[in-house]
């Protein structure tokens, strides 16, 4: 069944603040999700439940712009501060640093903090105009992507692999086909908030697909409009809810017992932005036979 969404949202501060932040949100989900695999590796720690209190307050205040953007201008510092109790905690434990578990709990948490870094300034740079249109070079923002996807199976600890190559496709492997092009060449423009949107319907086709299936994206600019899709083969979504699916906070009856690190309104945050800069979104879904979303803004 495919539908176009057109109801409007009503959204009050606190969420539209939320979806604002949702990136940042996401990250910090992911830190704590880490923090508690910490815990589990060496044993509860002071330091670490300082660090768990952190991540908390900051998730807390993305409900309120002004104190959004406060964390947003002191990201470092956050990084530096959270690295500071997790290094406390291992010390306090001789060898817990050389196991090859923590080892790789913490190079997830080391690109886990690179990704807040680069989303707390891509925020701080459109705050002024949270709706620029920016000039990409097509190679280094499907490069951007390619990172996201990194991040993502790093952060599985080895429960599945992201490959881009139908020939090295395992049975329990993601295969993500991206692709990019524009009528103006090497270089393509959209809106920058349009890389949040993409980044989480992808994130979201990744999560509700098993490993082993597939992935597909792609973005195409030419002189009339602008166009995003993107469609996996994951559990799909009843036909009677897909009108509901970008209700704020709202999940499907079918993936309720499914874990999410994000905040729940990834749909939500796309259709308020695609309704926001004039474009049309549409989705189409089965269950059990995956998931499309196209996103068009006209030029």
């Amino acid at each position: 069944m495919r539908l176009e969404l057109t109801d409007d949202l009503s959204l009050n501060e606190e969420q539209q603040s939320l979806l604002t932040m949702h990136s940042v949100l996401n990250v910090m989900n992911t830190v704590m999700m880490e923090l508690l695999n910490l815990s589990d590796i060496v044993g509860p720690h002071s330091a670490l439940e300082q660090a768990q209190d952190v991540v908390i307050r900051v998730a807390d205040d993305l409900r309120d712009s002004e104190r959004a953007g406060d964390h947003l201008t002191a990201a470092d510092t956050l990084a530096r501060e959270l690295i500071g109790l997790i290094g406390e905690a291992l010390s306090s434990q001789p060898g817990a640093a050389e196991r090859e578990d923590v080892k790789q709990s913490l190079a997830g948490l080391d690109q886990i903090f690179h990704v807040l870094r680069v989303r707390a300034q891509e925020l701080v740079d459109r705050a002024a105009d949270p709706d620029m249109w920016v000039e990409y070079d097509i190679e280094a923002l499907k490069r951007n992507f390619l990172e996201v996807f990194a991040a993502i199976e790093q952060n599985s600890h080895g429960g599945y692999r992201i490959v881009f190559n139908l020939a090295t496709h395992e049975e329990r492997d993601y295969f993500v086909d991206l692709e990019m092009s524009s009528f103006r060449g090497n270089v393509i423009r959209i809106p920058a908030v349009l890389q949040d949107v993409m980044r989480d319907l992808i994130a979201n086709a990744r999560k509700y697909t098993a490993p082993g299936g597939r992935i597909m994206a792609g973005l195409d600019e030419n002189t009339e409009r602008l166009r995003f899709v993107v469609e996996d083969s994951g559990r799909g979504i009843p036909g009677e809810e897909l009108q509901n699916v970008v209700d704020f906070g709202y999940r499907g009856t079918n993936v309720q017992d499914r874990p999410t690190r994000g905040g729940g309104f990834g749909l939500t945050k796309a259709f308020h932005v695609t309704r926001r800069l004039g474009g049309r979104m549409w989705i189409e879904s089965e269950p059990g036979a995956g998931t499309r979303v196209e996103i068009v803004i006209a030029l």
